[in-house]
């Protein structure tokens, strides 16, 4: 697509235009008029197929890590990402976005909110990452869709922009039955709280259940995208004639 923000200013005759007979070197010229002009405030929101949100140092850097190519900057404090990183999965093919942490009062602005909520609405699939190291994930979990609420509405809905979530940092726990009740009774609260059940537990500092993570997520994009082509195909077709069955 083109777009015309400021149109160039007519330029003037050159001394072509003054040749005669009489005069074949001429050595005169009009000035052109000027063009206008306009200031531009440009804003970029980067594509995705997988946009990665979540709490400051909830591992999202470290799974687009372990999951893709890309070489984020990853430390023990939060705001380690102060800019979006992408990455694409080579088993997939699907583009991650990793956003940098959100805060309380993101929708307001609160620690450059806006320059990052932006970015989500350009992802097709929202994958939420929870802290399991946190006092509360699934009040983290309610913070952070407040937050989307708040910023675009459109953002809750699940035929829009579906979300997956993400219990990371499971390594915390020993493997064994103390680890499996944990995420067991934080997926049963999320299970109350969201409009979902896409709830994945993960290590994305030992990649333990990564790579199936990435699969489903494959998966699910693709069965997403299938549902949006076929209502928008419902959605085009022309309304059928209005008949009179009183006749």
């Amino acid at each position: 697509d083109t777009l015309l923000v400021s149109r160039g200013g007519r330029g003037g005759r050159g001394n072509a235009a003054f040749l005669t007979p009489h005069r074949t070197s001429p050595k005169l010229a009009e000035r052109g008029q000027p063009g206008a002009e306009r200031w531009l405030s440009l804003e970029l929101r980067l594509l995705a197929d997988v946009g990665i949100l979540g709490k400051p140092n909830a591992g999202k850097s470290t799974l687009l890590a372990a999951s893709t190519q890309a070489k984020p900057k990853i430390a023990n404090y939060p705001f380690t990402t102060i800019i979006p990183n992408l990455g694409v999965c080579d088993e997939t093919g699907l583009v991650l976005c990793d956003i940098p942490g959100l805060l309380e009062g993101a929708s307001q602005g609160v620690g450059m909110g806006f320059a990052f909520l932006r970015h989500i609405q350009r992802c097709q699939v929202l994958l939420h990452v929870l802290d399991m190291s946190s006092e509360d994930p699934v009040q983290d979990y309610l913070t952070i869709q407040q937050e989307l609420q708040q910023y675009d509405p459109t953002l809750m809905d699940d035929n829009v922009k579906p979300q997956v979530i993400v219990l990371n940092k499971i390594d915390i726990y020993p493997p064994g039955d103390e680890r499996d009740q944990k995420v067991q009774e934080i997926t049963e609260q999320l299970k109350q709280v969201a409009n979902h059940t896409r709830i994945l537990s993960i290590s994305a500092a030992t990649t333990s259940n990564v790579p199936q993570l990435m699969k489903r997520l494959k998966k699910f994009m693709d069965s997403h995208q299938e549902k949006n082509a076929k209502q928008k195909q419902t959605e085009d077709l022309p309304a059928p004639p209005e008949i009179d069955f009183s006749k």
